[in-house]
């Protein structure tokens, strides 16, 4: 088992390297804008083969609308926001293989750490990923049933009205692939096999109103 240093370029790399998921952990609820490793994680959003999820801890108001506004430009690019109980150190996993662990919780100004396989990885991302219990008051941002983010209403609206992809990507302003993405997470979201069921378990809900 080993770990090396590496500097700001090299945990870039490390991300852009990513084939399958980037999971990345921010001990608080810094700016987004100026961030290495939600830089790197941006540019490769629009991979559709790469899941990107950005754990942040609940804002003390407990509400997701108090968090910095630059996550609302990350779901717009597929991103996948969750907050959920704080505690875990600033760091990303890339494909259950790779850890980078910040040496500074603020920012990776001072580098980080990177190990790869690891022995307790895929343990590390299964903690921070797992489904809360009831009390954990975990929220996912694109998943909120009750209180759904506009990008994602506007998602469940251009299905509903039976938009061809094309046409709703370039109405809402994204890339494509992009909102592709949006329409799979909601449909996971919502447990619905097809982007018809989708919107009518939308309709049920009330979450086009």
């Amino acid at each position: 088992m080993q770990m090396n240093y590496a500097g700001a370029a090299e945990v870039r790399r490390a991300i852009h390297d990513a084939r399958r998921e980037v999971i990345l952990s921010m001990p608080s609820t810094c700016p987004v804008q100026g961030q290495v490793d939600i830089a790197a994680a941006r540019s490769v959003s629009d991979n559709m083969s790469v899941s990107v999820k950005i754990y942040v801890p609940t804002p003390s108001s407990g509400r997701a609308d108090r968090l910095d506004p630059g996550f609302a430009e990350l779901l717009k690019q597929g991103v996948q926001v969750h907050t959920a109980p704080g505690g875990s150190p600033r760091m990303a996993i890339i494909d259950r293989s790779v850890v980078v662990l910040a040496r500074n919780e603020e920012d990776y100004s001072d580098g980080a750490l990177i190990g790869r396989r690891l022995p307790f990885t895929s343990l590390l991302a299964r903690s921070l990923t797992m489904r809360p219990s009831a009390d954990d008051q975990e929220e996912e941002f694109a998943a909120d049933d009750d209180e759904l983010p506009p990008v994602s209403r506007e998602v469940l609206r251009q299905l509903s009205l039976g938009a061809k992809d094309e046409t709703a990507a370039r109405e809402m302003g994204m890339a494509l692939r992009t909102y592709r993405r949006g329409v799979a997470q909601l449909m996971e979201t919502l447990h619905a096999r097809s982007r018809f069921q989708a919107g009518f378990v939308a309709g049920q809900r009330g979450l086009l109103q």
